[in-house]
């Protein structure tokens, strides 16, 4: 009873919270804030402090962004170009504008942030015309951008339109969480991916326009760069939707698989045929289960293949993606049942806890084997159950990669037998996908 009566209260308190004029809302949370900042005696206030989380889902989505955040030289001199530095004011007043209105317009305001075809375009090409006269810029590209494999897919292109492909991805990203995260419209798996809230709610709509203020008017911005304000608040959307399935378990190499990426250098792999075996997940449909019948059976099937010593290590791909808001990662549960059912050395398991589809569990996989150091050259085995095993053996999974990803990120060489495929490691896996921002 005690529970309901707090529920009623809430109730009560939100209803007639609402129904003050938004000016008395914001006064209301900066009194909050002030609040929270007085009781505050370590001198920490959380509201202000750039978490370490959003930096991670910042450097997994937008990595552009974050390696010109690093480098304060190229910093300084992009924030005096005089287009860009118009670019950036335009966009703040816009929302500033927004914010004036009494109106409660969600879509306005979300719009103030993302950026128009003719933005992307205008800011394409400022961009290719400063790389050619800003040598910072230019090292960014060469030295940093291009080694790190984040955009490997736009490898071929010269300077100048690899910087604007970057730009351009990084913006269709940040325009596709604002539309799925801010106005709930539907992603490409909405059923998994979707909004936490009801965007409709006039709590939801509140609470956007007050993080709105937060950032534009309290908290001081990294730069004054033409992409900020668009960028902090999409990192603020999937923090409220509690979407940080895309960094959960980084730094991996120091975490759940630490123990076998220090055993890698011990492997002998020509005493192998095979580099590793890729376990696929099948994720359940409920918050019960942390393995479905099919999920154990393709486990099952991976140890057949482990035990005739295909290869020295087994890699199981599964995340949070299954049933939504799923609260455990697939791929944890499955090195669970293999180190407690099947006996299976820790150091031989690496996990991908990120992939929410087929598409991802290769590209993943592909990212793992190469960040791990092991031999790309070598083949992998794919093993899953037979139905399956036939999708991904099908040129229709190709055809799906190369709409989703824009690549294909490992080459499917055929099916050994009914449940197990041959598989080669591309490097256009580390290709970033802020357009799947839970699993980039």
């Amino acid at each position: 009873m005690v529970i309901n009566k707090k529920k009623e209260t809430r109730k009560s308190f939100l209803f007639n919270f609402f129904r003050m004029k938004k000016s008395y809302i914001l006064l209301f949370f900066v009194a909050v804030i002030h609040s929270i900042s007085a009781q505050n005696t370590s001198g920490f206030n959380p509201i202000f402090k750039e978490s370490v989380s959003d930096s991670k889902v910042q450097d997994q989505n937008f990595y552009l962004f974050s390696a010109i955040q690093n480098n304060p030289e190229l910093v300084s001199s992009l924030e005096k170009n005089t287009r860009l530095k118009a670019i950036f004011k335009k966009k703040k007043e816009s929302i500033a504008a927004v914010l004036k209105n009494d109106k409660i317009e969600i879509k306005t305001l979300i719009d103030a942030y993302r950026f128009s075809n003719e933005e992307v375009k205008n800011i394409s090409s400022i961009l290719r015309k400063e790389v050619k006269y800003n040598t910072i810029l230019e090292l960014l590209i060469t030295e940093n951008l291009r080694p790190s494999g984040k955009y490997e897919n736009f490898k071929s292109l010269e300077n100048p339109d690899y910087i604007s492909a970057a730009w351009e991805l990084c913006a269709k990203g940040i325009n596709q969480s604002m539309s799925v995260y801010g106005l709930g419209e539907k992603g490409r798996y909405p059923k998994i991916d979707s909004v936490s809230y009801n965007v409709n709610d006039k709590y939801y709509k509140v609470t956007l326009l007050m993080w709105s203020d937060m950032l534009l008017n309290k908290k001081e911005a990294p730069t004054n760069l033409f992409y900020q304000p668009s960028l902090d608040f999409t990192l603020a959307l999937l923090y409220m939707n509690h979407r940080d399935e895309s960094v959960r378990y980084e730094p991996l190499d120091a975490g759940e698989n630490q123990q076998t990426i220090t055993a890698i250098s011990k492997i002998n792999f020509n005493d192998f045929p095979y580099s590793s075996i890729l376990i696929l997940g099948n994720g359940p449909e409920n918050n019960k289960d942390t393995l479905t019948a099919l999920g154990k059976l393709n486990l099952q099937l991976g140890v057949i293949e482990y035990k005739q010593k295909k290869a020295p290590l087994i890699i199981v791909s599964g995340g949070h993606a299954h049933p939504f808001r799923a609260p455990f990662a697939e791929a944890i549960e499955m090195k669970k049942e293999l180190i407690s059912r099947y006996h299976i050395p820790e150091n031989r398991i690496l996990i991908d806890p990120y992939a929410r589809h087929t598409t991802t569990n290769l590209r993943n996989a592909s990212r793992l084997i190469i960040n791990s150091n092991i031999p790309l050259n070598k083949l992998g085995l794919v093993v899953t159950n037979n139905g399956h095993s036939k999708y991904v053996g099908d040129d229709v999974f190709i055809e799906r990669c190369k709409i989703e990803l824009g690549y294909v990120p490992s080459l499917i060489l055929g099916r050994i037998n009914s449940t197990t495929l041959e598989y080669q490691p591309r490097i256009e896996s580390l290709h970033q996908n802020p357009l799947d921002p839970l699993d980039p």
